[in-house]
């Protein structure tokens, strides 16, 4: 099954494995220095960590082209644009559709994230929207996709964490040497 999962830095399994290797401290202090600002500059970073700027940017680019960074992307305040309500909706589907079902959703421009998951649903998804009434004209779009069987909606009434970076530098202790 394909997964869809979105992150800003992606350190997939596989990948994680391969990359763990060629991944050295300075490759994390950089990634941790860009989690936290993504607009730091070659010269903040290089200043921060003694190095070049032309050794930053390419550590930089080989960060890209591996996948360990996916992209650069400003994070928006929902609420402040008028999307106001966040919900997630487990789906079930019918298993020889189910990978249909699943490019159908990743169309959807209100659904932010679309996990696979374990347990009685197939898949959890979280979407943004401006309101009740769009809601309901999502949920009327995602029950007639082909394949949904059902969806168990779930509103978000407040939200106490919301957090983009992993945790490199715990991460990076915990792992025998």
């Amino acid at each position: 099954m394909g997964k869809f999962i979105k992150f800003i830095i992606n350190l997939e399994p596989n990948i994680a494995m391969k990359l763990k290797h060629s991944l050295d401290e300075k490759d994390l202090k950089i990634l941790e220095i860009l989690q936290s600002d993504g607009r730091a500059s070659y010269s903040q970073i290089s200043r921060n960590l003694g190095m070049s700027e032309a050794a930053i940017y390419s550590r930089i680019q080989k960060l890209l082209k591996s996948g360990v960074i996916r992209r650069f992307q400003a994070i928006l305040d929902p609420d402040k644009l008028g999307f106001t309500l966040t919900a997630f909706i487990a789906i079930t589907a019918q298993p020889a559709k189910y990978e249909d079902v699943l490019k159908a959703l990743a169309e959807i421009p209100e659904i932010q994230e679309i996990h696979d998951v374990t347990g009685d649903y197939y898949c959890l998804i979280k979407l943004r929207t401006d309101g009740r009434k769009s809601l309901a004209k999502i949920l009327d779009h995602i029950g007639s996709l082909d394949g949904v069987a059902s969806t168990e909606t779930r509103i978000v009434l407040r939200t106490i964490k919301e957090d983009y970076a992993l945790p490199i530098t715990k991460h990076r202790r915990s792992q025998p040497t």
